[in-house]
């Protein structure tokens, strides 16, 4: 093979390992990663204190559908102390921590506003992990006048985020590359990462299309894993 031959092969699998629009394989490289903290900012609450509301027997709980050693929803008494604004929401989430299989919430939370109906006003709080939003991933308290103004319900899709990795290894103009192959971008397209659902560190690309508005790339390997389409 000559000199010209090798330098074109080289450059096809550097194109490959930046953008890797079809390669679908992952690195074998373990990340090592830390040990989880055994102690908590606050003091720990278990289900079992939790007081029943009026007319029910025992506190409802729902556990992850995948792994029941996590809880989703717990429904009652979760406190003695009113709840009055969004320090007090997050300081009542942090207490049930270990319960519910948080991580660091104080940092990992960011106060996304309250709604009201009727007696009920519910606190709910985005996940974020090295400064990106988690997708789809919450947690909301809800408070009950009725109740003294007490903690009656949480309930969180919070996703555990430990070890997890937020360095691309696919840049952003690969992911642009990427996308382009598809469909239509523009010189103006900033892509934004994100982390999707799995968890999987991703490029959001919005694209010109009758149908789709945004491309979700992978960042680890530049494959589209997701398409937001458009409402009609």
């Amino acid at each position: 093979m000559n000199k010209r031959a090798v330098a074109a092969v080289l450059t096809a699998a550097a194109v490959l390992l930046t953008c890797g629009c079809a390669n679908n394989k992952k690195s074998s490289k373990k990340k090592t990663i830390p040990e989880r903290p055994t102690d908590w900012s606050v003091e720990q609450r278990s289900v079992e204190e939790v007081t029943p509301l009026k007319g029910e027997d025992m506190a409802f709980v729902k556990r992850d559908e995948g792994d029941d050693s996590i809880v989703r929803i717990i429904q009652g008494v979760l406190g003695a102390s009113p709840v009055t604004n969004e320090q007090e929401a997050l300081d009542l989430i942090a207490s049930y921590s270990q319960e519910m299989g948080f991580g660091d919430v104080y940092s990992e939370l960011k106060f996304a506003g309250t709604i009201e109906y009727g007696d009920m006003t519910d606190y709910r709080f985005d996940q974020y992990y090295g400064g990106l939003q988690v997708t789809g991933s919450f947690i909301e308290l809800t408070v009950d006048e009725s109740y003294r103004s007490l903690p009656v319900v949480i309930n969180s899709t919070y996703t555990d985020m430990w070890g997890f990795d937020t360095k691309p290894r696919v840049s952003a103009e690969a992911a642009l590359k990427c996308a382009s192959d598809k469909y239509k971008v523009t010189k103006e397209t900033v892509p934004k990462l994100t982390i999707y659902t799995g968890p999987t560190l991703v490029w959001i690309v919005p694209v010109s299309n009758s149908r789709v508005s945004d491309v979700y790339i992978d960042a680890s390997n530049g494959n589209t894993i997701h398409e937001d389409i458009k409402l009609s």
